[in-house]
């Protein structure tokens, strides 16, 4: 990292005791291949030191393609993961997430995850139990920092009252505004907020933004995509986008929206 360091920009937040660049990258499309590889080194090159998986991304071909393109593991780098989804198999429970957490230790090659998230709260197993487990795993060694996805304000307050939950990972984006209120619970509490699909993600939404923000954009000089981070950023100083690509073009793209300053007025605009 240096002159490149483009994910700087965007300042820093802390997940529990560890500082990271606010703009990260999700990784559900990468592989194991030496084309993710590339992909995965000049991102941190380019400063990126969050880096966002989950157990059941490409079963688990994301996860392999971290620990093979990556490992061992720059100084500073944090990987996150996730495990518990497939729902209606019992994954909140703490035997599923002990296996999948297992395996997703192996593929990544790590002693310990940085981060653990609940992918998804299981409809038979109340979140206490399924945060209960991850806390156990916690005080085993096996996890650092415990996080959270797809949660609401309730569900959040019930999981603190077992662990110390760090982050929270929802959908959210300048189109996507649903959980205004958990946003701004995890700003008050120091809660990081990672939102998923900022971009606008599936069904049209990324075309939506491009829409919405190209007015914007123009007088930006940058793209609908640029101002959609940008925004994001703005949101709360406690927001950790990650925009996920396979090409390197665009990781460089997003990454410069990190030097975009929305003025407040255009902020507003998109409110």
């Amino acid at each position: 990292m240096g002159d490149n360091d483009l994910a700087s920009k965007a300042g820093t937040v802390k997940i529990g005791d560890v500082n990271v660049n606010r703009l990260g990258l999700g990784t559900n499309r990468i592989t194991d291949t030496p084309q993710s590889y590339e992909l995965l080194k000049c991102a941190v090159d380019l400063g990126v030191n969050f880096i966002d998986t989950a157990h059941r991304y490409g079963s688990g071909a994301s996860e392999t393609g971290i620990g093979n393109g990556l490992a061992p593991y720059a100084d500073g780098v944090l990987i996150a993961t996730k495990g518990g989804f497939d729902y209606p198999g019992p994954e909140g429970s703490e035997a599923v997430l002990r296996q999948e957490l297992d395996e997703s230790l192996r593929r990544l090659k790590l002693e310990h995850i940085d981060l653990y998230q609940l992918h998804r709260v299981d409809p038979k197993v109340p979140i206490e139990e399924s945060v209960a487990a991850l806390k156990k795993f916690q005080d085993e060694g096996k996890i650092r920092h415990i996080g959270l996805s797809e949660v609401s304000v309730e569900q959040l307050e019930a999981a603190r009252q077992v662990a110390d939950i760090v982050s929270v990972q929802n959908e959210y984006n300048v189109l996507v505004r649903h959980h205004e209120a958990l946003v701004d619970y995890c700003t008050e509490h120091g809660i990081v907020f990672i939102p998923w699909f900022p971009l606008g993600g599936l069904n049209g939404g990324a075309e939506e933004v491009e829409d919405r923000l190209r007015a914007v954009a123009e007088q930006y000089d940058a793209s609908s995509q640029q101002i959609a981070l940008a925004w994001l950023l703005k949101r709360s100083p406690i927001m950790l986008p990650i925009p996920g690509t396979l090409s390197i073009d665009h990781l460089e793209a997003n990454l410069q929206a990190a030097s975009i300053a929305l003025s407040d007025k255009d902020f507003q605009s998109l409110l």
